[in-house]
């Protein structure tokens, strides 16, 4: 024995109104043939929209906040990153030049 659905399709068909299940009057049906021009036009746009972007305006700035990776201070003028455990990290760490060789010393074996 089979038993129908309480609310199947033919059900739910049935409830709705006769000026719902009637084609809109007035509202032409969307044409397949009109596919190719839309693409057209939707890759036009994003190229006009490509045109205003800064990637420039994507940077993060973290100004007072220790660097994750060197542990300086991230300065207002520095691009920072948020990594995902919280801690902020420069773009590009500075170079820290109390921990470079001194210059007026040779490298060990030139000599």
């Amino acid at each position: 024995m089979t038993i129908m659905p309480e609310y199947g399709d033919e059900e739910i068909m049935r409830q709705q109104p006769e000026r719902l299940r009637r084609p809109s009057e007035g509202v032409p049906p969307q044409d397949r043939e009109d596919d190719p021009e839309r693409e057209i036009a939707e890759h036009d746009r994003e190229d006009r929209e490509v045109e205003y972007l800064d990637p420039e305006a994507n940077e993060a700035h973290a100004p007072g906040q220790v660097c994750g990776r060197c542990g300086a201070v991230i300065t207002a003028g520095q691009d920072a990153r948020l990594r995902a455990d919280g801690r902020w990290v420069h773009e590009v760490c500075p170079i820290d030049l109390a921990a470079a060789p001194d210059e007026s010393t040779a490298p060990p074996g030139s000599g």
